[in-house]
């Protein structure tokens, strides 16, 4: 399985953003939307930082 691009795991964010917004979720599903958004918000943050360094790089080269 390859790894959601940044737009992917963006999208997948505010999915979860306007599903606990909601607030239709029972506790159990809020936590574990909670953590899957926390996983997706790292994934983001690497994939910013990954093209940060390549714009970086190039700029220097």
């Amino acid at each position: 399985m390859t790894e959601k691009t940044f737009e992917e795991a963006l999208g997948d964010l505010e999915s979860k953003v306007e599903a606990l917004s909601a607030g239709h979720l029972t506790l159990a599903e809020a936590l574990r939307t909670y953590e899957e958004g926390v996983a997706l918000v790292r994934l983001c943050t690497e994939r910013l930082d990954e093209a940060e360094l390549k714009v970086t790089r190039l700029s220097d080269g």
